[in-house]
């Protein structure tokens, strides 16, 4: 093991032992927790032969909650957490760090224990201020984390091991001069334009396709009609939502979700207030706002205009500077600590209902602050929750049903029972689907992964394993397999017709285009157009390269027409979705060789690293294909 080496080496220890804590508090994986769950060392999932045990999904499941928390405090209550599908999340990055343990393993990548240590020491993200903290601290931390020093040696291995494996993956890819060209190009290129669109809409009504037309154009291209491979399958959808009528949530179980819930509903203190704002300039050369004594005074009128009885409301939407909320009365609405600026925050919860503060100097002048109702802070009463909560617990009971019958749904099918007969032991209904072909999709079965595997089987064979949807988990078998074939001219006659007619269309927006550029050559643009009963319209500021170019959208064409156009010249009728378009180029933000020339080794850098990560993801995916994926364990607890 690599804590023999650390023995054997003993300048290596400090460096461990920070390693770990600093690993620890970089990864928030507490101690595990909630008897609930089932045993710790249950099987949770298996991954090609390799368990995830019911204690380590609970742990990165409760650190990734925890990470959540920290980074949006007091936002995110337990409806919310459900709704961002955290325990799906946990259990896909756990078995992505199978799936690339597997592969590493195949490929006979390993790690020793002299190279862990070596890398250890060396992480970047370990070091502070270029050293370590002091061992007593560290031993502190390390005894708190309730974790072992193996444990992290073999998460360190494993990290390492993945980064083995990508570089052994994507080490051949790399990015030439001409593509990083290609990228600053596009990211630093602008123009500015002008243009008319010539919409072939406007021409289809005066079109026509004839049935000689129709039929000679369907002889010609026959196979370009032919009518795809579909599929028929029938399918047990496992909806939760359907399931909801199965369970029952009762008044104590209410109760005991609120007690132990309720900080989650904190809502915070309040104040309801308005503001006159008299703003102060940036810089003595700033047109906006006054000079400071100036501001001051306008300030100290207003209060005392106040004071002589005067509205609020009707003051702020005379003499308010600040333009969002005076023609509201000066209206901030309700807003709670930390939403405004210190100075204003402080003098505005120190306030009664009712009363006046000011003025009060920000960083954007003087204030007059009167407040209209308070809230103070408090965790609404549970008849008040009681519904959200009831909606919250009812589902998250019904997705654990679901998970439920979905483990005994793929153990039935397991051993050899069939879909209907599966379902109408369940008490649910096998279902049969239109047919579909591979590029279609056809809700419930709007899974790419679904569809890809119901082109992969036989008729008759069924998938043993859950596809997860948006409406739920789903079991599939192929019930009819419809070949592609050739169409009779009645099946496409109709796609023959529209795509006759939008040719025709296509031809006559390209000519009335050819004749606004002719006349734009000498009238301008604008007349051109709105002689044609058309718009010149114009783009509001430069725009790079792949940017849409206004309500043209863009296209592959449209950037090489506007890149290419010397400034203040037509351009030839530009195909695009719809029509054609004449553009001319107001302005352009050329190519600059000497920026291209310091930007080079980043861009070529950063292209090679995105296109290793494109490539290594495309592998993983036929790595995921190799190694079966099982669950044991439904993902959610029953909450009681």
């Amino acid at each position: 093991m690599a804590l023999g080496f650390m023995r054997r080496h003993r300048r290596w220890l400090y460096v461990f032992l920070w390693v770990v804590i600093a690993a620890f508090i970089i990864l928030y994986i507490p101690a595990f927790q909630g008897p609930d769950a089932g045993s710790p060392g249950d099987v949770y999932a298996e991954v090609g032969g390799q368990t995830i045990t019911v204690g380590e999904f609970q742990k990165t499941l409760d650190a990734q909650r925890r990470r959540l928390e920290q980074l949006y405090p007091g936002r995110l209550d337990a409806a919310t957490l459900e709704q961002l599908g955290l325990e799906e999340q946990t259990l896909s990055s756990l078995v992505e760090e199978r799936l690339l343990s597997l592969e590493a393993e195949r490929l006979g990548i390993q790690v020793d224990d002299e190279t862990l240590a070596s890398h250890i020491a060396r992480a970047p993200e370990l070091q502070r201020d270029g050293r370590f903290v002091g061992a007593a601290e560290i031993k502190r931390r390390l005894e708190l984390s309730g974790l072992s020093q193996q444990e992290f040696e073999e998460s360190f291995r494993s990290r390492l091991r993945a980064e083995r494996l990508q570089a052994l993956v994507t080490d051949g890819l790399n990015a030439t001069t001409a593509e990083a060209e290609t990228e600053f190009r596009r990211r630093n290129e602008q123009v500015k334009a002008e243009y008319v669109l010539v919409p072939a809409e406007r021409f289809k009504g005066q079109e026509q396709a004839t049935e000689d037309e129709v039929r000679a154009r369907f002889e010609a291209k026959k196979e370009a009609y032919r009518l795809p491979e579909k599929r028929v399958v029938s399918y047990l959808l496992l909806d939760p939502a359907s399931l909801e009528s199965r369970v029952a949530v009762t008044e104590p179980e209410l109760s005991t979700y609120y007690q132990e819930h309720s900080e989650e509903y904190k809502e915070e203190e309040q104040v309801c207030a308005s503001h006159i704002l008299i703003k102060v300039k940036a810089t003595p050369e700033a047109k906006e706002g006054h000079s400071e004594d100036e501001a001051r005074k306008l300030a100290q009128g207003a209060l005392d205009q106040l004071t002589a009885g005067a509205d609020f409301a009707s003051l702020a939407k005379k003499i308010s500077e600040d333009q969002g909320s005076a023609p509201n009365g000066g209206d901030l609405s309700c807003f709670g600590r930390g939403r405004m600026l210190p100075e204003f925050e402080n003098a505005a919860f120190d306030l009664k209902p009712g009363a006046i503060a000011g003025p009060v100097k920000t960083a954007y002048g003087y204030h007059l602050i009167r407040v209209s109702a308070r809230r103070e802070e408090r965790i609404p009463a549970l008849n008040e929750l009681k519904e959200r909560i009831r909606q919250l617990v009812l589902a998250r009971r019904a997705r654990a049903l679901a998970q439920e019958k979905m483990q005994a749904v793929a153990t039935a099918l397991r051993r050899g029972r069939g879909i209907e007969e599966v379902a109408q032991e369940q008490g649910l209904t096998a279902q049969k689907s239109q047919a579909f072909s591979r590029s279609e999709r056809v809700p419930p079965l709007d899974s790419p992964q679904l569809v890809s595997r119901a082109f992969e089987i036989k008729k008759g064979e069924v998938v043993k394993e859950a596809f997860s949807t948006p409406r739920g988990y789903v079991f599939i078998a192929v019930a009819e397999i419809q070949e592609t074939r050739l169409p009779a001219l009645a099946e496409a006659q109709d796609q023959v017709k529209a795509e006759l007619i939008e040719e025709k269309a296509m031809k006559k927006a390209a000519a009335t285009a050819a004749e606004i550029r002719a006349k734009a050559e000498k009238d301008g643009l604008e007349k051109a157009s709105a002689a044609a009963g058309l718009v010149r319209k114009e783009t509001p500021s430069l725009l790079g390269r792949g940017s849409p170019l206004g309500d043209l959208g863009s296209s592959l064409a449209l950037d090489e027409a506007a890149f290419a156009l010397p400034e203040k010249t037509l351009s030839a009728p530009v195909p695009v979705g719809g029509g054609y378009a004449i553009l001319r180029v107001l302005e352009r933000k050329p190519f600059d060789a000497a920026a291209f020339a310091k930007e080079k080794d980043s861009l070529l850098a950063s292209l090679r690293e995105q296109r290793r990560e494109q490539f290594f993801r495309a592998y993983m995916n036929q790595v995921r294909a190799r190694y079966p994926v099982e669950r044991r364990a439904p993902l959610s607890r029953p909450v009681a």
